[in-house]
């Protein structure tokens, strides 16, 4: 009796597995498409980074804006709406920020020429 109940629950939680997955589906394809964008815009924002890094080096200009990165935070921080909070926006934008500034100081330190 033991083994055809746990046979029975075995089947039970396989359909449940099948029935999750197959609910999750359609979320998480569009969560990859989303992915997808999201990768294209920072790829994007990358390269308008990268040109203002060039005429900063052109100006020599410091990499490091501290006044504008405050700036680009407050003002996306702002642009949130439920279920993302500002505070959330705020971290995510930190860390883009400081990656694009670590990217922009290699491009900056880069020879004439090797753009």
């Amino acid at each position: 009796m033991r083994y055809l109940l746990f046979c029975f629950s075995a089947v039970m939680l396989f359909a449940q597995d099948a029935d999750l997955e197959q609910a999750l589906s359609s979320p998480r394809q569009r969560i990859d498409s989303i992915d997808g964008q999201i990768v294209m815009l920072l790829n994007e924002r990358a390269q308008v980074v990268r040109d203002v890094g060039l005429i900063k080096k052109r100006f020599h200009a410091p990499a490091s804006a501290p006044g504008r990165e405050e700036q680009v935070v407050r003002r996306v921080a702002t642009q949130a709406s439920a279920p993302l909070a500002p505070s959330s926006v705020e971290a995510i934008y930190r860390v883009i920020l400081h990656e694009m500034a670590a990217m922009e100081q290699v491009e900056m330190e880069k020879p004439a020429g090797r753009q």
